[in-house]
């Protein structure tokens, strides 16, 4: 069961991305799933070229530079026996403190690490990385993209045990050599290939430390010997890069994405989970303790090293205390404009039967339902009776007035979509939710193996989940815009069961398609009763802590087209 954030925790942000252009400046496991899925897309991915600022020039560029990441290892290295660490960072800078991504969760911290920004910026979870490639357009570009577009012929490498780096965080087409093994196995692949290649960026993540962690407890003694064997597997690759004489030209870094704590867990925000190991060794390294640091700097440090420019979207920065002749940086962060639709005006609801009614866009023989919310929870379209259950309490909406699902839920009786094309449609306003509640589903939701499907709001994304019973499901997360709990948010996902896709929007812009597995080809995607803010028993234990306001369904699979006429209807343009 994945441990659930709320939104709001994450919004730290101060500075203006214009300020910053003017400065320059439960724990879950981890799938192995590497079945690609969908193309997924940045809130902002679109919007205009990166612009860059130019790193500290160091005092001595860098050659190479090697990062070695060691999954779940947190700070624990100091309290295990690694005679290679010690030997390897004897006269380089370390620490025992650099903090990791919130949640400290993998794909958070890893994003970070390589893209240099917080979560809520590059949009990552465990469950997006394993299925849907970083969107090469992104204005958060990891490390490796920034290394290409200066360097065309730069060799770069990325290997992990973890397969979704490879997959959803190093973005695709990028001449970027992958490979994915245990362990021992990938220590094997990284010798071999660095007896014939000398990388300019080389990326490495083992896995067997987080997975002791979760089995026995971080900080057990099972953790802290596999600790100890990946200790042995680092000075193999060290000597490696000493034997074919790159060190002297080579920033080695080792650290970890996160920690845990003795109960086998993480994603929590205790110093158990958010403290990590850093160390750096090369020339230019000044011998003794790190100060501040963050595992977002780590594309900051090595875009240094390698005296790249970086793009003034990355907040992570150099600190102090690393190399010579060069001062902290100071650290700048985001904030992310609003999306005008947050702060939305209620104006009248249009009247049925005006010719510029909802149902008056797209084929109006496809309109299943529409619920407006103004005072009631009546389909206006005639086809369906609802029952209103529980409290409902109406308030301004983005239309007219709109419906508050803390205490009860709406049932459409008799709705069906089974193995039908549909769309649902919705505004959503709310300040953050409490568990994995229900924007509407005819599903048990207290297992996703149930059959019939949900769409649930979480702390950080919506998950679109249906099944057939047994391991027969689909599981899709589509992380929630930055501002989501800012005000009126529209919600679309349109099923298309002839092409077997979902494709997912937020504020009418694409966010994602995801695939429907053949063995759901031929499913019916109804169970129990179709309900707005509940699962199909109406008795699932998480609240809807929301607001809803023009709650669609429609017939058929919308087109980005038709998403655009929605858009054009609701804020004309």
């Amino acid at each position: 069961m994945k441990r659930r954030f709320r939104l709001l925790s994450m919004f730290l942000v101060s500075a203006s991305l214009s300020l910053m252009a003017a400065s320059c400046g439960g724990g879950e496991e981890k799938s192995n799933d590497t079945t690609k899925g969908g193309t997924g897309s940045d809130a902002a991915s679109t919007e205009g070229a990166i612009e860059t600022v130019l790193s500290a020039k160091p005092v001595l560029a860098y050659e190479h530079v090697v990062i070695l990441g060691v999954d779940g290892a947190g700070a624990f290295f100091s309290k295990a026996d690694t005679p290679n660490m010690d030997r390897i960072f004897k006269d380089g800078a370390t620490t025992q403190t650099m903090l990791a991504a919130f949640p400290s969760i993998s794909a958070q911290c890893w994003g970070s690490m390589l893209h240099g920004v917080k979560p809520e910026f590059h949009r990552l979870t465990n469950d997006r990385v394993s299925k849907t490639p970083f969107p090469s357009d992104s204005p958060y570009p990891s490390i490796f993209r920034i290394l290409r577009e200066q360097d065309a012929d730069a060799e770069l490498a990325s290997f992990c045990n973890w397969n979704p780096i490879n997959i959803g965080i190093v973005e695709e087409g990028l001449g970027v050599h992958k490979d994915t093994a245990g362990d021992p196995e990938l220590t094997e692949k990284i010798l071999n290939y660095l007896d014939q290649k000398a990388p300019k960026l080389m990326f490495v993540q083992f896995d067997s430390v987080d997975g002791a962690g979760h089995a026995g407890g971080y900080g057990s003694k099972r953790h802290l010997d596999s600790i100890s064997a990946v200790d042995a597997l680092i000075g193999r690759i060290y000597d490696k890069c000493a034997s074919k004489n790159l060190i002297e030209k080579t920033l080695f870094l080792v650290t970890a994405d996160h920690g845990g704590t003795p109960q086998g867990s993480h994603g929590g925000a205790t110093s158990a989970e958010m403290n990590v190991f850093f160390g750096a060794a090369g020339k230019t390294v000044v011998k003794g303790n790190i100060s501040d640091c963050e595992v977002r700097d780590v594309a900051a440090i090595a875009a240094y090293a390698l005296n790249l420019k970086k793009p003034e979207t990355w907040t992570g920065r150099l600190p102090g205390g690393l190399f010579v002749g060069v001062s902290a940086e100071a650290r700048m962060e985001m904030q992310v404009p609003k999306n005008p639709n947050r702060d939305h005006v209620t104006v009248p609801t249009r009247k049925v039967g005006s010719g510029s009614f909802i149902t008056d866009l797209l084929n109006s023989e496809k309109w299943l339902a529409v619920l407006t919310f103004d005072d009631n929870t009546e389909d206006v379209t005639g086809h369906y009776t609802t029952k209103a259950n529980g409290k409902l309490y109406y308030s301004d909406g983005y239309h007219g007035k709109a419906a508050s699902f803390d205490d009860g839920y709406v049932t459409l009786e008799k709705l069906q979509v089974q193995s039908d094309n549909f769309t649902v449609a919705m505004w959503v306003k709310t300040t953050g939710v409490n568990g994995d509640p229900v924007l509407c589903g005819n599903k048990n939701w207290n297992d996703g193996k149930n059959n019939g499907f949900v769409l649930s709001l979480r702390g950080f994304d919506i998950k679109f989940n249906a099944g057939l019973g047994g391991t027969i499901r689909v599981d899709a997360e589509y992380p929630l815009p930055i501002d989501a709990t800012e005000g009126w948010m529209h919600v679309a996902m349109s099923v298309n069961r002839k092409e077997q896709t979902v494709t997912f929007y937020y504020d009418f812009a694409k966010e994602a398609v995801t695939h429907i597995p053949d063995t759901l080809r031929n499913a019916s995607f109804s169970a129990l009763q179709f309900n707005v803010g509940q699962d199909g028993t109406g008795s699932y234990s998480s609240h809807l802590g929301a607001m809803l306001d023009d709650f669609l369904v429609y017939g058929d699979a919308m087109t980005e087209e038709d998403i655009g006429a929605l858009k054009a209807y609701y804020t004309g343009k």
